[in-house]
């Protein structure tokens, strides 16, 4: 696990209760230091998140962050009807403390709300929160972590059964869950429960933090993603974030581990020489690489305001009364495609290549 120093580290008593989820904490906690280490009721730790605003609903990280964040180990309530496998398909709202285990997203909802195209489809969860300090990052200033991994695998398994249609799981995209492991021990199982199944598993992240999974017997049954920024960004605007060459380095060796690798340029930030800079992350990726999807979205889910007070240096002015997924105007998103895409293939005439949560126009005009 990536060594941390925490404000504050809260025990929910009255939710650990197998020997396995208590191994599980003490575990994690041989690697975080804290101010203060309090073991609560669940109840008074939401009332501390309300009162210390841990967390405030559309604000990135690098409005407020100037620490790293509170942890909180806890479990799913599994009385909530948003944690039944069977249940219908709904998107669940992420706070600190509580959160579902899977949530939907409707292809034909986002299409109609918001205007971007994507695939329907299950995302897994096991944390909401991070040890990186992302500027763009909408995860707060908590890190919940859920311990009962042996539940979490079981009601996994029945959604799973109970969506055969659904072959790709995607976890998981509120938290980085490779800079808890291996004394976390969720990655391992979730490898381990895939590798029986005709499904595969996506770990999702920008961890080097990859040693750990490397000789696990995932019977090509698990790709691992990692979002690449070029090193100005992820020096800048991604701290606690390994470098550009540290990701890279780690998706070399999980495909030679025999693992699926997977690029997802994102987000994209068009600072001053963005051309020529992600041009040069391009190219070590490539050099080092051979992802199977490359994907891509450029800088969203904030307004203009929020962009220009995070990034001094953009090189593409923002559009105020922007869209959630249109940041940019059309014309400047496009022409940094574009670019992407004349980049990629000069080192990759093969790979496959797609939009993420970007409009329908978009996409036709980019086939």
């Amino acid at each position: 696990m990536k060594a941390t120093h925490a404000p504050a580290v809260y025990i929910a008593c009255d939710r650990i209760n197998t020997e396995e989820e208590k191994a599980r904490v003490e575990r994690m906690l041989q690697k975080i230091s804290c101010d203060r280490r309090l073991t609560l009721k669940s109840e008074h730790i939401t009332k501390a998140m309300a009162a210390e605003g841990w967390y405030e609903k559309g604000e990135r990280t690098g409005e407020k962050r100037r620490q790293n964040p509170n942890i909180i180990f806890t479990t799913f309530d599994w009385q909530d009807e948003a944690n039944d496998p069977l249940k219908g398909k709904a998107y669940q709202a992420f706070t600190p403390g509580k959160f579902a285990f899977a949530d939907f997203r409707d292809k034909q909802q986002l299409r109609a709300e918001k205007g971007a195209v994507c695939n329907s489809g299950y995302e897994i969860h096991t944390a909401f929160g991070c040890l990186h300090s992302c500027s763009y990052c909408h995860v707060g200033n908590a890190l919940t972590i859920m311990v009962d991994i042996e539940k979490f695998t079981e009601k996994l398994s029945s959604l799973m059964q109970n969506n055969p249609w659904q072959k790709l799981y995607k976890y998981d995209n509120q938290t980085d869950v490779l800079t808890l492991e291996p004394e976390y021990g969720a990655t391992k199982k979730l490898v381990e429960l895939f590798a029986a199944t005709d499904k595969t598993l996506m770990l999702y992240t920008k961890s080097d933090n990859v040693d750990h999974i490397l000789d696990l017997d995932h019977k090509g049954k698990t790709v691992v993603c990692w979002t690449m920024s070029c090193s100005e960004v992820a020096e800048k605007y991604e701290l606690g974030a390994p470098s550009l060459e540290q990701r890279v380095e780690a998706a070399r060796k999980c495909q030679e581990a025999g693992y699926g690798v997977r690029i997802r340029f994102s987000p994209i930030i068009p600072i001053e020489n963005w051309k020529e800079k992600n041009a040069e992350m391009i190219r070590q990726i490539f050099t080092k690489i051979s992802p199977s999807v490359v994907s891509m979205e450029t800088l969203c889910h904030m307004s203009g305001r929020q962009a220009n007070a995070l990034f001094s240096n953009l090189a593409v002015k923002p559009v105020e009364d922007a869209k959630e997924y249109e940041l940019f105007k059309h014309a400047d998103r496009s022409e940094i495609y574009r670019f992407f895409i004349e980049e990629i293939r000069k080192h990759n005439k093969k790979v496959r290549i797609a939009l993420c949560l970007e409009t329908e126009k978009m996409w036709q005009e980019l086939k």
